[in-house]
């Protein structure tokens, strides 16, 4: 039989531990401590779509992979839709180029997060490559896709700019404040873009997101 002066300090142990317990976790809620990015919520998507596209390797130099269709997607439709973990403003992992900012539209519903981490879980289109739109004032067409923004889940999707035939590279653009400069000078890079369009960039090269 346990006797009522070990019940009464076991009550008391208790009792303390809940009270730490809740104010360690009044503190952390409070101090604005960043998320570990492996805790950080993933936001769903249909993955469904992944199965109209494989990852493997680029046709561009130096990109590592890229997105290719597998059957036909036809303009205007739905390539797949961007997933990945929601992180906020503080968070250390903003500097990876894997970084989409989710429009302001959708904060009320996303806070506190306002960017979407697509490195890990961003699906296949997170492995989408860029193509510049336009090359020393001229327009390539290069670019089949094309990413939207949305005020409601999934934030994110890409559309087919134009049909896109079984076995085709996909390739978009990511938008204005995409730091595209390191990737676009290098001259493997260069010469692949300006040899498609039969076109010498030796002594002027210029493109355009």
């Amino acid at each position: 039989m346990i006797a009522a002066g070990d019940r009464s300090r076991k009550y008391e142990m208790k009792r303390r531990l809940h009270i730490c317990f809740v104010f360690l976790t009044v503190f952390f809620v409070s101090s604005g401590l960043v998320v570990p990015a492996e805790q950080a919520p993933l936001l769903k998507i249909n993955k469904e779509y992944d199965k109209r596209t494989v990852i493997k390797k680029s046709t561009i130099p130096g990109a590592g992979n890229g997105l290719f269709a597998v059957v036909k997607i036809k303009k205007g439709e739905v390539i797949g839709e961007l997933g990945g973990r929601l992180i906020p403003d503080n968070d250390p992992s903003r500097g990876n180029h894997y970084i989409a900012s989710i429009p302001e539209c959708a904060w009320q519903e996303t806070h506190p997060y306002k960017y979407l981490d697509s490195r890990d879980y961003g699906a296949n289109v997170s492995r989408i490559n860029f193509a510049p739109s336009k090359i020393n004032d001229k327009d390539t067409n290069f670019q089949n896709a094309a990413i939207k923004q949305l005020c409601q889940r999934p934030y994110f999707i890409f559309l087919a700019l134009k049909d896109i035939e079984p076995k085709m590279e996909i390739w978009s653009s990511y938008g204005p404040h995409y730091d595209y400069e390191k990737f676009m000078r290098i001259a493997q890079v260069r010469d692949f873009f300006c040899g498609r369009l039969k076109m010498n960039c030796r002594e002027k090269y210029t493109y355009t997101h």
